[in-house]
C-alpha cells in the first residue's frame, strides 16, 4: 500500500486529460445524479481505453483457512469480509507478473507495440532499488525505445502529450508476517490502456481531490524481509482521515464546477449538493472489504456533518426550507451529538459504526458490492487494489448492459503513508469522430473490455490448495527474499500456472533475473492432480521444523502437514527451541602493563582492530626453552628428513600474548582459600562465567561481595556450565611438579643452573641478577611441602568452581577438543537446550599455555613441530592469511557466553530486571552448531573430510532454516581458525581452510565472503576461541575488525576477500574450529533480528 506508488497510478490516469493550450468550458448547474449537459474539458475525453487483470492460479478459502488457524468461524470470511485469496511461491513476482499482465493486454486488444508512448508502473514490492520494473516490460516493445515513465515509487503524476497511447500496470504481491495480518495477504496485477476518446473519461481532470500526509502505519524500512511494519488500528484511522478529507474536498469541488453554493446563504438546496449517493458506482482501495463497508459508512457520515455545518452557517433560510432541514435531522438515524463530535473521537465508536452500517447498507449493495466482488476472492493487491475493483466493475456491471453512456464511478484510490486520491470517470459511448491518429482509427468500448475480462469464468478456473500452502509459500519466498544469488526458483510453473503466465527462470550469479513464458496453448493440470502446490524439497523443509531442531524465529510448533489428502498429525513432535545469546565476556591477554584482564571495552576493541596484545617475552622463557634442547625434523622429500636443532636466540619463539593478573578475590568477592585451589586456566575461566552471567542481566555484579555474583534461586536448577580447556589443571600439575627437587642440588645440577644463568644474562643483556630469584625459585634448596590442596587444582575444574560461586545447579560438564575445545562446548550447550536438560548453559573456556610455567614446555612443542614462529616483530609474527605468515603465536585467555532458550529469554524480557541488573536481552541467535572428529592425524587437517563436514553442515542449514550458502557468503562473515603455521602452502592452516571453503561454497561465492581473524590480535589462546564472542559482538555492532597486518597476497589462497576492517553490514557469522586430534567445530550465528 505505498501511497505514492498508488498515487502515482491514479494520477497517471487523471493528468493524462490535462492540456495547458486549451480552456474549460463554463460550469453549468445539473442535477447531483447526472453528468452536466454539456461535458466539461478540453473534449479529448482521455481515459481507460482497455483493462487487464492477472492473479496467480493458485488460491485458498478463507473459511478453510480460519478452520486450519484454529480461529473462530467467521473470523475472517465475516470479521474481514474476503471469501478466497491468491498464492503464489517464488516462480512469481512483480516483474513476472507485471510481464504477463501487460503482454496479454497487448495482444487480446491487439495493440501494436508502436503505438505506445509512455508506460509507468506502480509497486511497492520491488525486487530491485535501481532497475525499474518498467525497463523488464521493455522486452515487449521490442522496436520502440522512444516510451516514458519509469516505476513508480514516489509522486510523479504523468502526462500523455504526443497522442500515443499510455499503459500504466498496478502490480504486487501482498506479505505479511505471521500473526492478525497474514488473512489479508493476496497478489494481482492491472494494465490498463490509457488514452483518447475512452469509455471510461476522466472528462475534466479538476473532478479529483488529493490528500497527502506523513504517518508511520505501514511501511517497509528493512530491506532484509519482505514483510512490512504494520500499526493496523492506525492504518484503519489514517485511511478514514484520507477518505474524509478527499471526499469533502471532492464534493466541495464538483459544487463548485456545477455551480451550487457552498454554504445555505446562497440559496443552494441540499439537494444539488454531491453526496454518497450522488456517482453511480464508487470504487474503493480495498486491502478487505469490511474497510470498504466501513468506509462508505463513513461518507454517509461526513455527508451528515456537511449538512448540519451548513445549517449553523445558515442566516437567510426560507421558514418551510428551515423547518424542512430542522424535520430532516430529527428523523435522521445519526444521533445529534456526533454532528459536532471531534471527527476523530468517532473513529472507534462501535455504536456509530453499527448506525452508519444500516444507513448505508443499501446504497452499497448497489454502487459499491459489484466492484469489490474480485477482491473479495483474490486479496489485498496493493497498488492494483483500486484497478482490480474498477475492472470488477466494469465486468459485472457492463456485462448486464448496465454500464451504459451518461453514468459515472467515482473512484478513491488509497496508500498508507499516507496518500490517497479521489476521482470521477464519466461513461460514454466512444465516437469515431472524436478518435486521433493513434490506432488507425481504433475505438474502445465497454463490451469489449467485457468480453476480454471475463473475470468470473477467469477466477472459477482457479485451483483452490490447502490453507497451508500459504504459510509454506511465504516462507519460501521470504528464504529467496534473504537469500543471495545466485537463486533457482522451486515452485512449479507448467501445468500450475495460467498459460501465458511469465515466470522467473532464476537469478543468475550476477543478480540478474531471466524470465520465461508458459506456452499460451499448454493445459493447467486438473484440480486434485497434484496434492501440494509446495515442492517436495519444501515440504521436506516443513516437516523437518517440526521436528526438535535448534531454530530461530518464532517458537510456533508446527503440529500439522499436508500428506496427501490428509493431515498428519505429529503429536509428538519436540518443540522447535531457538538458542539466544544473552551475555558475553572475554578475559584478554594484555599482560599488567596493558590493562585489565577483563576490561568492559575488551570485545569492542577487538572487533574495531584497537587491541594488540602480543608482546615480547622475557630472556628467562627464552633461555628457559633453549634449555630444553629442541630439534625440529624438517621433510626434504623423498622420505628423508633433517635435524636442525633449537640452539640460538634467533631460532627460539620470541612473541606470545600473555595474561596479566587475575584476583578473584579482589574482584569478585572468591575467599581466598577457593581461589587457592583454581588453576590460572580455571581463574580466568571462572571470571569470565561471572562476568557473562552480568552482561546476561542474571547477577548484578556491582562490587565484590560475593551475593551480587549469585544467580536468583528461580534460576539455579535450570542454568547449565560447560568448561573448555586443551590444559586444564596442567598449569597447576607442572608448577607443583617443578616445585618438588625433595633434594640439593647435585654438582650437575649446579653445573646446568650455571649455565642457564649465562644464558639468561647473555640474552637479557646485562646484570642479569633480577633473574636470579625467578630462576632459583624454581630449583628451591628448601625442604619441600606438598600443596594438600593439590588435588583440587587438577580435579575440581573451573566448571565446577563456577557453578559453586554463581549456583548453577544444571547440567555440568568440561570438555577438551583442543583448540576446537569452545565451539564445541557452545554445540554441546545447545544440545542441552534443545533436549531440555536446562533453560540456560553458561559457557565457559581457559587456557595459559602462555604463561611463564607452561611456556617453556608448550612453546618447546609447537618449536619441534615447526609450527610456532620465531620472527621477533609483531608485524612479522601476526600476519594471517599474508604470504609471509610463518608460524603460529601462543597466546592465552577466558571467554563466557550465556546461551538461553528464547522462550526463557522472552519470560526474563516481561519481568521486570533484577535489582542492579543489566536488562535483558538477545544479542545474537545461535542456528546451529556441528562437532565431529576427521579421524586423521593427531596435528595434521584433513582438508577432504573438513570440506565434506562443511558441505554437510551448510546443507543441514539451508535445509532446517533456508539459509542458503549464497545468503551467507553475501550477508555473512567468516571467523577463521587460521593460526598462521606455514609448513608448507598446501598444509598450511590458512590453505586448508580456504580449500574446504572453496569446496563448499564455491569460486563465485567464496570470493563475495568476508573472511575475519582475531588470532593476529591475540595469539593463540589453545581452547579459548575469542572467535565465537567476537561474532556475536560483530553481529551487534555491524562493525568487523581488519585482518592483522595483512600486506603480500598468497597466491595460493586464490581471491578471498580479505577485511579491511570498519563498518560491515551482516547477518551471519560463520565459524570453524579445529584442533589437535582431528577434532572439527562449526557454529552459524545471526543477528538478533533474523527470523
Amino acid at each position: 500500500m505505498t501511497s505514492l506508488a498508488v498515487g502515482a497510478v491514479a494520477g497517471a490516469i487523471a493528468s493524462s486529460a490535462y492540456r495547458r493550450t486549451s480552456s474549460f468550458s463554463s460550469p453549468s448547474k445539473s442535477s447531483k445524479n447526472e453528468a452536466p449537459a454539456q461535458p466539461r474539458g478540453n473534449g479529448k475525453n482521455v481515459g481507460i481505453l482497455a483493462m487487464e487483470i492477472y492473479t496467480p492460479r493458485t488460491y485458498i478459502s478463507q473459511s478453510k483457512l480460519e478452520e486450519h488457524s484454529g480461529v473462530s468461524q467467521g473470523r475472517y470470511t465475516l470479521g474481514l469480509g474476503q471469501e478466497a485469496m491468491a498464492v503464489t511461491g517464488d516462480a512469481e513476482d512483480v516483474n513476472s507478473m507485471a510481464l504477463t499482465v501487460t503482454h496479454a493486454l497487448l495482444e487480446k486488444y491487439k495493440i501494436d507495440p508502436n503505438t505506445v508512448g509512455r508506460l509507468e508502473v506502480g509497486t511497492e514490492t520491488l525486487v530491485d532499488k535501481s532497475k525499474s520494473t518498467k525497463t523488464v516490460l521493455m522486452d515487449l516493445f521490442p522496436n520502440n525505445t522512444d516510451i516514458e515513465g519509469a516505476t513508480v515509487i514516489n509522486a510523479c503524476y504523468v502526462r500523455c502529450l504526443d497522442g500515443r497511447y499510455a499503459i500504466v500496470v498496478a502490480v504486487d504481491i501482498a506479505t505479511y508476517a505471521r500473526g492478525p495480518a497474514r488473512p489479508t495477504c493476496g497478489a494481482g496485477a492491472v494494465a490498463v490502456l490509457v488514452g483518447r476518446n475512452s469509455p471510461l473519461a476522466l472528462v475534466d481532470p479538476r473532478e479529483r481531490a488529493t490528500h497527502a500526509s506523513n504517518v508511520y502505519d505501514f511501511f517497509k524500512p528493512d530491506h532484509s524481509v519482505e514483510y512490512p511494519v504494520v500499526d493496523g488500528a492506525l492504518s484503519q484511522v489514517c485511511y478514514y482521515r484520507a477518505l474524509e478529507d478527499c471526499y469533502t474536498k471532492f464534493c466541495n469541488k464538483v459544487d463548485a464546477l456545477n455551480g451550487v453554493d457552498q454554504s445555505s446563504q446562497g440559496g443552494s438546496k441540499d439537494g444539488d449538493h454531491f453526496d454518497a449517493d450522488s456517482a453511480d458506482y464508487f470504487v474503493f482501495h480495498a486491502p478487505y472489504n469490511k474497510l470498504v463497508q466501513k468506509s462508505y459508512g463513513r461518507m454517509h457520515f461526513v455527508d451528515a456533518r456537511r449538512k448540519h455545518a451548513r445549517k449553523l452557517e445558515g442566516k437567510n433560510l426560507f421558514a418551510e426550507e428551515k423547518k424542512a432541514e430542522e424535520d430532516d435531522e430529527s428523523d435522521s438515524p445519526i444521533a445529534k451529538e456526533y454532528l459536532t463530535k471531534p471527527i476523530e473521537d468517532t473513529y472507534s465508536d462501535k455504536a456509530l459504526e453499527g448506525t452508519l452500517k444500516n444507513v448505508s447498507k443499501s446504497s452499497y449493495n448497489t454502487r459499491l458490492t459489484d466492484a469489490n466482488a474480485a477482491s473479495k476472492i483474490v486479496g489485498n493487491t496493493y497498488t492494483a487494489s483500486v484497478f482490480f475493483g474498477l475492472a470488477s466493475l466494469v465486468d459485472k456491471v457492463g456485462s448486464r448492459g448496465e454500464l451504459t453512456s451518461g453514468k459515472t464511478a467515482v473512484v478513491f484510490s488509497y496508500g498508507s503513508g499516507a496518500l490517497a486520491t479521489m476521482y470521477r470517470l464519466h461513461i460514454r459511448d466512444p465516437t469515431q469522430s472524436a478518435n486521433e491518429t493513434i490506432g488507425q482509427g481504433r475505438i474502445f468500448t465497454i463490451d469489449e473490455m467485457v468480453k476480454n475480462l471475463n473475470i468470473d469464468q477467469r477466477l472459477a478456473s482457479r485451483e483452490q490448495v490447502h490453507p497451508q500452502e500459504l504459510d509454506l509459500a511465504l516462507e519460501t519466498r521470504a528464504r529467496m527474499h534473504r537469500g543471495g544469488a545466485p537463486y533457482s526458483p522451486v515452485y512449479p510453473t507448467n501445468g500450475r500456472m495460467f498459460p501465458g503466465t511469465y515466470y522467473l527462470n532464476g537469478i543468475d550469479s550476477k543478480w540478474r533475473r531471466s524470465y520465461s513464458r508458459v506456452p499460451l496453448d499448454s493445459e493447467p493440470e486438473p484440480e486434485g492432480t497434484s496434492t501440494h502446490l509446495a515442492p517436495p524439497m519444501v515440504l521436506r523443509l516443513a516437516k523437518r521444523e517440526a521436528l526438535s531442531t535448534p531454530v530461530t524465529g518464532v517458537l510456533e510448533v508446527l503440529t500439522k502437514s499436508v500428506s496427501g489428502t490428509a493431515l498428519d498429525k505429529y503429536a509428538d513432535a519436540k518443540a522447535r527451541v531457538a538458542c539466544v545469546i544473552t551475555g558475553t565476556s572475554a578475559g584478554m591477554p594484555y599482560g599488567d602493563e596493558i590493562g585489565k584482564v577483563f576490561d568492559p571495552s575488551n570485545l569492542q576493541k577487538l572487533v574495531e582492530g584497537k587491541l594488540q596484545c602480543i608482546r615480547p617475552i622475557s630472556g628467562t622463557l627464552k633461555m628457559a626453552m633453549l634449555d630444553k634442547n629442541v630439534v625440529q625434523l624438517k621433510k626434504l622429500g623423498g622420505g628423508k628428513t633433517e635435524a636442525f636443532p633449537v640452539s640460538s636466540d634467533k631460532d627460539v619463539i620470541k612473541v606470545a600474548a600473555q595474561l596479566g593478573t587475575i584476583d578473584l578475590t579482589d574482584s569478585y568477592g572468591v575467599p581466598a582459600g577457593l581461589a587457592e585451589t583454581m588453576d590460572i586456566a580455571a581463574q580466568v575461566a571462572v571470571a569470565a562465567g561471572l562476568e557473562a552471567l552480568k552482561s546476561a542481566g542474571l547477577v548484578s555484579g556491582k562490587s565484590n561481595d560475593p551475593s551480587e555474583w549469585k544467580l536468583p534461586e528461580q534460576y539455579r536448577d535450570s542454568t547449565g556450565v560447560v568448561y573448555a580447556s586443551s590444559f586444564p589443571a596442567m598449569d597447576a600439575a607442572v608448577g607443583e611438579v617443578m616445585n618438588c627437587p625433595d633434594r640439593q642440588l647435585a654438582d650437575d645440577d649446579e653445573a646446568a643452573f650455571a649455565r642457564l644463568l649465562s644464558r639468561v644474562r647473555e640474552v637479557e643483556g646485562g646484570d642479569a641478577a633480577s633473574d636470579d630469584s625467578s630462576v632459583s625459585s624454581t630449583a628451591s634448596t628448601g625442604p619441600y611441602q606438598f600443596d594438600r590442596k593439590f588435588l583440587f587444582r587438577v580435579l575440581v575444574l573451573g566448571n565446577a568452581q563456577l557453578a559453586q560461586l554463581a549456583g548453577c545447579r544444571g547440567p555440568n560438564t568440561q570438555t577438551n577438543a583442543a583448540c576446537a575445545g569452545t565451539t564445541q562446548a557452545i554445540g554441546m550447550a545447545q544440545d542441552m537446550l534443545i533436549s531440555g536438560r536446562a533453560e540456560r548453559v553458561v559457557v565457559v573456556a581457559g587456557d595459559n599455555g602462555s604463561g611463564g610455567t607452561l611456556l617453556p614446555w608448550l612453546g618447546s612443542g609447537f618449536r619441534a613441530l615447526g609450527a610456532a614462529t620465531t620472527e621477533a616483530a609483531v608485524e612479522d609474527a601476526a600476519c594471517p592469511f599474508d604470504r609471509r605468515r610463518s608460524g603460529m603465536i601462543m597466546g592465552a585467555g577466558g571467554i563466557g557466553m550465556v546461551l538461553e532458550t528464547e522462550s526463557s529469554c522472552q519470560e526474563r524480557m516481561k519481568l521486570p530486571a533484577i535489582k542492579g541488573c543489566n536488562p535483558c536481552e538477545i544479542r545474537a541467535r545461535l542456528l546451529a552448531t556441528q562437532y565431529s572428529n576427521s579421524a586423521f592425524h593427531g596435528a595434521a587437517l584433513d582438508r577432504k573430510h573438513i570440506a565434506s563436514e562443511l558441505n554437510r553442515f551448510l546443507s543441514e542449514i539451508e535445509l532446517i532454516h533456508g539459509v542458503s550458502r549464497a545468503e551467507i557468503a553475501t550477508h555473512g562473515v567468516y571467523f577463521s581458525h587460521e593460526t598462521s603455521t606455514h609448513a608448507s602452502a598446501a598444509a598450511s592452516c590458512a590453505g586448508n581452510e580456504i580449500g574446504a571453503l572453496r569446496a563448499a561454497f564455491g569460486d563465485e561465492l567464496l570470493s563475495k565472503l568476508l573472511i575475519l581473524n582475531t588470532k593476529g590480535f591475540t595469539g593463540h589462546p589453545m581452547g579459548v576461541s575469542f572467535e565465537d564472542v567476537a561474532a556475536v559482538e560483530v553481529l551487534m555492532r555491524q562493525v568487523v575488525p581488519p585482518m592483522p597486518n595483512y600486506k603480500e597476497r598468497d597466491e595460493y589462497l586464490g581471491d578471498i576477500k580479505i577485511s579491511k576492517g570498519g563498518a560491515y553490514a551482516c547477518r551471519y557469522a560463520l565459524r570453524f574450529a579445529a584442533g589437535f586430534g582431528s577434532q572439527v567445530a562449526f557454529a552459524l550465528y545471526a543477528s538478533s533480528q533474523h527470523e
